[in-house]
């Protein structure tokens, strides 16, 4: 849980749920950079490719993913930052991802 500027619990599973549905997400972690919410997002690269995306149209994929994300999300746990992660994340032998890696 992450506790909001005002005083709201954030859950991060739920704004993790907004984010996965975006198109071309893989995977997502939501963690808490100065009390602003930043959402890790490792990339379909197959989605990617059969899409046949140019350099441009990959580029806005973050900022696609952001806002996607927000009109589903009461405002108090809106993401402001969408980064990319080249590489999956790491997960536990039950598949969950490692939270406490990643900040």
């Amino acid at each position: 849980m992450i506790l909001g500027p005002s005083g709201q619990n954030i859950y991060p599973e739920e704004v993790e749920a907004a984010v996965n549905q975006r198109q071309f997400v893989a995977e997502s972690v939501v963690v808490d950079r100065a009390g602003k919410l930043v959402a890790l997002v490792y990339l379909d690269a197959d989605g990617i490719k059969n899409a046949g995306l140019d350099e441009e149209a990959i580029s806005d994929i973050p900022e696609q993913v952001r806002r996607g994300a927000n009109k589903h999300l009461p405002g108090y746990s809106q993401i402001t930052k969408v980064e990319v992660v080249l590489q999956p994340f790491e997960k536990t032998p039950k598949m969950s991802i490692k939270r406490f890696l990643y900040k």
